[in-house]
This record gives structure tokens, C-alpha cells and sequence, in this order.
């Protein structure tokens, strides 16, 4: 009770602008339906994991990836969350003081909601983990980076092989398929190592939800990026490494013919997750698309594997 006095009845959290228009929360207008809430817990000052691709490593706040996240007060947010028909809330934190208390307390009044939550946020320990289970659906776990020295390089605060024992221990207590590891695309890793990640990944018993790396005018190739989501969608059908590489760079075309083109692009990750301009900007060609790709979106990405001729 302490503590609940000390952050304020009125605790305070932020929404991606994106979720704060689906919410009612700021007016205006968004082309692409938002299946999940996405929230994050507001950090005060530089968040300590220091990563390289990161704003809130910067001390700015009110970003992550190339979203805005104004501030509400967190008894509106669930307000709006009970007349939503969002199908899931999303509840990121950086690595900020007091985090851990913030996290337990905003997990508690959101659980009263009903609806699943999932929870990306520096490695918990085991006790904490634990103690979310009733309340958190599923865990995120931070791989970014395809190998151990990249994530040393863009990670520079933690040690390379911590967000690996982190994901085992998220499934020996969620279970297998309860763990997503997030993987970002185009970080310095070569393709061979990129599909080692994910094999890695799958094989530890998590799914995988690609992010496209994005800074700035610096950005990864999209016939890359395409070949990273055909690549993880034979890896989950528990195709080998080798033969995944082969196959799409001798025969991308019978590649393509081995997957669902509808699914395989949009946005992997948790049920009810679509992340609409998480990884790409309103009138910019969807990186993941957060709804079944159209027929000519299909073609045009047939072209990025395939060729100009298709």
C-alpha cells in the first residue's frame, strides 16, 4: 500500500499514437484496423539497456521504434480498454528505475480487464515470472540481434547470452509456444546467421516475430526482409537450415510455392497482434502487414523474392 501511494492513485502509462486513436484517447483517423492495445510503462529518464536502435536508450521517452506514445492516465486507458474490442493488451517496459514495482502494479489493473496480456520487458527472474503467470498470457524476449557479437555491439548493457537462458526460462514456466523472441532484420548479420537465430528460436520452443531494422534514411533492404519471413515460415515447418537457404536462393519461386503467401507476411507475433505502423510508416509499403496482403501487395512481393519477371 506503501508503494501504491507513493506512484499515485492516478498511475500514469503511455499508449502508441496508433492505439491512442483506436482507444479514443486523441481524435483522428487510422486506414488500418488495430487488434491490440499496445501499451508501455512511462520510464523517467535513459533507459539502462542501452541498445544501439533504441530512443529510449536516449532518454526520449515518448518514442520506441518510429512511434509516439503520449501519456494517460492509466484509470482512462481502462476505461476505453472496456468498451474496446481489442483482442489483446500489449505492455512493454523499458529498463527504468522501479520498473519492476510499476510493472506489477499496472499488470494487476489491467488484468481486471479480461482480456489476454502479453509482456515484453527486461529479464525477469524466475520468482517474478512466476508470480505474472496468472496474470501475463505471454512473455517477449529481446534476442534483436542475430549473434552474440552483434548483440554485444547493439546491446552493449547486458552479456550476449542472457537473452537466450532468458527465453529457456520463460518456457520451462509459460510453456513452449508462450515465448516470442523478437529478431530484428538487417542489424550487420549476414542471412545464413539471421536463419540460425531463428532456427535457435523455434527449436528453444518460441515463436518468432521479425522486426525490420529502421533508422532513420538507414534501413534494411525489403527483398531481404521478405526472404527473412519466407525463411522463418519453412523454418517452422521444421524444414533444415541448409535446405531453407537453398531453396530460396536456387528456387525462391517453389519457396514460395511451400507457404501460405496470405500469412506469411503479415505481422508474427501473438494472437490479435497486427502492430499496423510499428515497423512501417502510414503510406509506406507494409513490412508486416497487419491484415491478409491484397493480390497486387501479393505480386509485388513475389517480384522482391522472385525477380522482375515474377
Amino acid at each position: 500500500m506503501v508503494e501504491r501511494k507513493k506512484m499515485g492513485m492516478n498511475m500514469q502509462i503511455r499508449a502508441s499514437y496508433g492505439t491512442a486513436l483506436e482507444l479514443g484517447l486523441k481524435n483522428g483517423e487510422i486506414k488500418e484496423d488495430t487488434t491490440t492495445a499496445y501499451l508501455m510503462l512511462d520510464g523517467e529518464g535513459k533507459c539502462r539497456g542501452g541498445c544501439k536502435f533504441c530512443p529510449q536508450s536516449e532518454g526520449r521517452s515518448k518514442w520506441l521504434s518510429r512511434v509516439s506514445w503520449p501519456l494517460f492516465e492509466l484509470k482512462s486507458v481502462k476505461k476505453k480498454l472496456c468498451r474496446s474490442d481489442v483482442e489483446r493488451i500489449c505492455l512493454q517496459s523499458p529498463d527504468t528505475p522501479n520498473y519492476k514495482k510499476k510493472l506489477e502494479r499496472a499488470v494487476s489493473e489491467l488484468d481486471s480487464l479480461g482480456k489476454p496480456i502479453s509482456l515484453s520487458a527486461p529479464p525477469l527472474e524466475k520468482e517474478t515470472l512466476k508470480s505474472l503467470k496468472d496474470s501475463i498470457e505471454r512473455i517477449g524476449i529481446g534476442i534483436d540481434a542475430a549473434t552474440d557479437t552483434l548483440r554485444s555491439e547493439k546491446k552493449p548493457s547486458y552479456q550476449p547470452m542472457v537473452f537466450w537462458d532468458y527465453l529457456g526460462k520463460v518456457v520451462n514456466i509459460y510453456g513452449r509456444g508462450k515465448a516470442t523472441a523478437h529478431i530484428i532484420v538487417g542489424l550487420g548479420e549476414d542471412f545464413g546467421e539471421l536463419a540460425t537465430a531463428v532456427k535457435k528460436s523455434i527449436e528453444a520452443g518460441a515463436e518468432v516475430s521479425l522486426f525490420p531494422y529502421k533508422n532513420g534514411k538507414d534501413e534494411v533492404d525489403l527483398s531481404y526482409y521478405r526472404r527473412a519471413q519466407l525463411i522463418t515460415s519453412l523454418l517452422e515447418e521444421e524444414m533444415n537450415t541448409k535446405r531453407a537457404l537453398q531453396i530460396i536462393f536456387e528456387q525462391p519461386r517453389k519457396a514460395l510455392e511451400m507457404v501460405d503467401e496470405e500469412n506469411i507476411f503479415q505481422t508474427r507475433g501473438c494472437p490479435g497482434c497486427n502492430r499496423p505502423y510499428y515497423t512501417s510508416s502510414p503510406g509506406e509499403e507494409h513490412r508486416n502487414f497487419p491484415r491478409k496482403p491484397t493480390v497486387e501487395e501479393i505480386e509485388k512481393i513475389r517480384r522482391d523474392i522472385i525477380g522482375e519477371d515474377n
